[in-house]
């Protein structure tokens, strides 16, 4: 027997368990001993949280580590005995792309748009908490990322040209560069594995072809999001290239030349690239889940450099 709790009311969370979501579809995994699909999940270890728990589980039963993750509810739940009682918590988790699957109790992955005929638990109890998630995120309830930050990898620079290769073939003469920035593009430096990219354009007039070439090859417009001279664009799928962010600059566009300038200083300064490295693995130990927080500690680092370049 279940007793239902808003998250975060209850305390010496025992268990949790993630519902997760990939391209509209329920994520469930396939247990090699019981033979049946069930979600991600199990218990705290010592010294973990709940949030830690729930990212750690979901990456050891299904390879997912890139998601957004969102508290729904706690629960208690009696034993059989109708003494004993643990305490739970229930996730969701957004996945923005599937990993392969590590060695673990779990056989595969498969995506289902309903409960699978062969759930290992009620399943009409499964689709009471489809419903219950639905009403949870009717509350717009807050989510957390994990804050991923990696030793330089030279795969990044490969990764860049891949994705480059589909922009110039889509834009042509539109672009007059397709420019690497962000910490990526820098050699040495940490970063989050994510590629940041800048197609520099000529002026605004050009703007309207540009969306439609990108359109055709699944790119959609989401404008300047405020920042004058950049304008943002979002995908969806496109697993065969690696995670980036895709902006469209005006050769004259000031972030495009904070961009380019600092890049640039950073390439030919390993001193500034050791420092910045060392500020952001130390802002993402200090706050793993919470990426405006890993943000705020590592600005004042990165405005300082902005103000001895003049940008």
């Amino acid at each position: 027997m279940k007793t239902y709790y808003r998250a975060g009311e209850l305390e010496n969370i025992g268990f949790v368990v993630i519902f997760a979501r990939y391209q509209d579809k329920w994520v469930y995994s396939f247990h090699k001993r019981r033979q049946s699909f069930e979600h991600p999940g199990g218990h705290v270890e010592p010294g973990e949280t709940a949030l830690a728990a729930a990212f750690r589980e979901l990456y050891e039963e299904t390879g997912i580590r890139d998601c957004y993750m969102i508290p729904l509810w706690d629960y208690e739940q009696l034993w059989d005995d109708g003494v004993g009682k643990n305490n739970g918590r229930a996730f969701l988790a957004y996945a923005h792309a599937l990993g392969d699957l590590p060695e673990s109790e779990m056989e595969r992955v498969v995506l289902f748009e309903d409960v699978p005929d062969n759930y290992t638990y009620d399943t009409e109890e499964e689709r009471a908490d489809f419903k219950r998630i639905a009403e949870v995120l009717k509350t717009s309830p807050k989510g957390y990322k994990r804050v991923e930050v990696c030793p330089y990898d030279s795969v990044w620079a490969s990764d860049f040209q891949a994705i480059k290769k589909e922009l110039t073939a889509a834009l042509g003469d539109l672009a007059i560069s397709v420019e690497h920035v962000g910490s990526t593009s820098v050699p040495g430096l940490s970063a989050k594995p994510i590629i940041d990219i800048d197609v520099v354009i000529e002026g605004e007039d050009v703007l309207p072809a540009v969306i439609e070439a990108l359109g055709k090859i699944g790119y959609a417009h989401e404008g300047n999001k405020e920042i004058p001279g950049r304008e943002a664009f979002s995908y969806d799928g496109k697993e065969h290239l690696r995670k980036h962010h895709l902006y469209v600059c005006t050769k004259d566009a000031a972030d495009l030349r904070r961009h380019l300038t600092s890049r640039d200083y950073l390439r030919s300064n390993p001193d500034a690239v050791a420092e910045y490295s060392r500020v952001k693995e130390e802002g993402a130990k200090r706050y793993p889940f919470d990426i405006d927080g890993y943000i705020a500690y590592k600005s004042p680092y990165i405005e300082k450099v902005y103000g001895k370049l003049g940008i």
